[in-house]
């Protein structure tokens, strides 16, 4: 009897320690995919990892703004603002442009991934040039003020922007 319960517990043992490891590399695998993703993509491509990204930035902007509309309503706007005067220096048109944007923010204010997708009225374009264009905006974006961590802004998007920069 002493001999059984000893086997039993040292299988007991060896399914706990082999569940531990698989979800310690289950994460490790999870990070590693979400690292391998482009800066920018559809919303609906690369759709696993992207929940998986959902789930590294799980704070809003809005919450690291202490709920202040107005800050992360002046954020956003610059944001966009800064988006269209890009767009002018690399003579990109986005006129007529609308799109739901994630847009995920490291905690030093440089953008991540944006994710996109275009609405039903949005003009028609290239969304590998779109994608691109995208691309190299996360390579050259900061934002102006310092966040406290990464966080991630679930928004959409009118070109032109008539909002005026604050």
């Amino acid at each position: 009897m002493n001999s059984w319960y000893k086997s039993i517990l040292a299988v007991f043992v060896l399914v706990l320690v082999d569940l531990s490891m698989n979800g310690q590399s289950s994460i490790g695998a999870k990070n590693r995919d979400v690292a391998l993703l482009p800066k920018s993509f559809l919303i609906g491509e690369y759709e696993p990892i992207y929940e998986n990204l959902l789930t590294n930035y799980d704070v809003l902007l809005i919450t690291l703004c202490n709920n202040d509309h107005e800050k992360a309503y002046r954020l956003y706007t610059n944001l966009l603002l800064d988006m269209q005067d890009y767009a002018r220096q690399v003579n990109f048109d986005l006129n007529g442009i609308k799109l739901w944007l994630n847009i995920f923010f490291n905690a030093d204010g440089t953008l991540q991934h944006i994710v996109y997708f275009p609405k039903p009225n949005s003009k028609n374009l290239s969304y590998d040039e779109l994608t691109a264009f995208f691309i190299n905006f996360c390579k050259i974006y900061h934002l102006k003020e310092p966040l406290s961590s990464k966080c991630l802004l679930n928004t959409t998007a009118s070109f032109p922007v008539f909002g005026k920069r604050t």
